[in-house]
């Protein structure tokens, strides 16, 4: 029985150290395809945080919605004119047996644009809605109106593109959020970014809030 038991426990352990070893070259893989992608984007690549986003981004929703948040495999630099960071970001809701890890795909935007504090959250993400954007909420299309009031309409109609995704769009200061659910493919994130560039673009075009 001992001979069976200590059998089963190299077993475990050495399908275990296989499966962390297959998650580090599957690692290291993605991010030479975030390089590679990014380099053809005219951004540069860290895959691990240069510009402390978890405190940086700290007053929006998602990164107040578990413990222990972290970014990693950051793309940053300036495209079509607008200064944007790609990244993703984790977290962890509960404690202990129940502790899950959660990822998100996020493009952030510094922008210089005279935005009111908004918030949709995607009607497709409803398992991690964080406590701050439960409750009753109008929809406009996809999306819950978290805060925001009219401007959220507005908001809802420039990312249109993110409608499928599912992502969540929050404003806060001059600063845009589009978080979406899991990390995003390296093949994806051009097409993603360019979005995110286009909905800035439809926000600038129509001034000031509405």
């Amino acid at each position: 029985m001992q001979v069976l038991f200590l059998v089963i426990l190299i077993g475990a352990l050495g399908a275990g150290l296989l499966a962390l070893a297959w998650m580090g070259v599957a690692q290291r893989r993605r991010r030479r395809r975030l390089a590679r992608v990014g380099g053809r984007m005219g951004l540069k690549f860290s895959p691990a945080d240069p510009f402390d986003l978890t405190r940086r981004y700290a007053g929006f929703v998602l990164a107040s919605a578990g413990h222990s948040p972290r970014a990693e495999n950051v793309l940053y630099g300036r495209y079509d004119r607008w200064a944007l960071r790609a990244f993703d970001f984790y977290f962890e809701a509960g404690h202990g047996p129940r502790r899950l890890a959660r990822r998100y795909s996020v493009i952030a935007a510094d922008t210089d644009l005279p935005l009111p504090a908004a918030l949709i959250w995607h009607a497709g993400d409803r398992e991690h809605v964080p406590l701050r954007a439960r409750g009753p909420a109008p929809r406009v299309g996809p999306w819950r109106a978290i805060a925001g009031g009219a401007f959220c309409r507005r908001l809802s109609e420039a990312f249109g593109a993110f409608a499928e995704t599912p992502a969540h769009v929050q404003t806060l200061g001059a600063s845009v959020l589009v978080c979406s659910v899991g990390p995003c493919r390296p093949a994806d994130l051009p097409d993603r970014i360019a979005q995110a560039a286009g909905a800035l673009a439809a926000l600038r075009a129509r001034g000031g809030p509405d």
